[in-house]
């Protein structure tokens, strides 16, 4: 699944204090790509471009995600709205918005959609189902020495009976 994520929705949604939008936003992002990363999920996200210069949208990385910002001339929601019926598969992007207008013409499309806050719980979940899978596997593999010594003890038993069968 491929997340198109309307950045500023989810920017202006999880703001924690006031400061300057350029140390929010790479803050979000920052933190948005540690936990992409770590889920090893497929995230674009889509700001609203405010250079005149740039005719065309422009795209990049950060880590895990990557990062649009539109052309002055192109909202993020147009661009997400394009993405969509340019795609082959619109059944495999999730939009990440809490525009209800995008929203509806996404799903027009196939599109699945998810708001803000569905998407940031999406997230936690994911995220604390990793962390019960890994600590449960490392449980039990530290509580299976035991258990590996034992059948050990039964392999060598059974491997020197074997043994001894063939000599009288």
């Amino acid at each position: 699944m491929h997340y198109l994520v309307d950045a500023y929705n989810l920017l202006f949604r999880t703001l924690k204090k006031r400061g300057s939008l350029e140390k929010s936003r790479q803050s979000l992002i920052e933190e948005l790509n540690a936990v992409v990363a770590e889920l090893n999920l497929h995230v674009t996200l889509i700001f609203d471009g405010a250079e005149e210069y740039l005719p065309l949208p422009t795209r990049g990385h950060y880590g895990a995600i990557e990062i649009v910002y539109t052309s002055k001339s192109q909202t993020a929601d147009e661009y997400i709205y394009e993405e969509i019926t340019l795609s082959r598969s619109p059944d495999r992007l999730t939009v990440v918005t809490n525009d209800r207008e995008l929203s509806g013409r996404s799903h027009q499309h196939r599109a699945k959609t998810m708001t803000i806050d569905e998407f940031l719980k999406f997230l936690s979940k994911k995220k604390m189902k990793k962390k019960r899978l890994k600590t449960s596997h490392e449980r039990a593999f530290h509580d299976s020495d035991p258990e590996i010594a034992r059948l050990l003890l039964i392999f060598e038993k059974r491997m020197l009976e074997d043994l001894t069968k063939d000599f009288p």
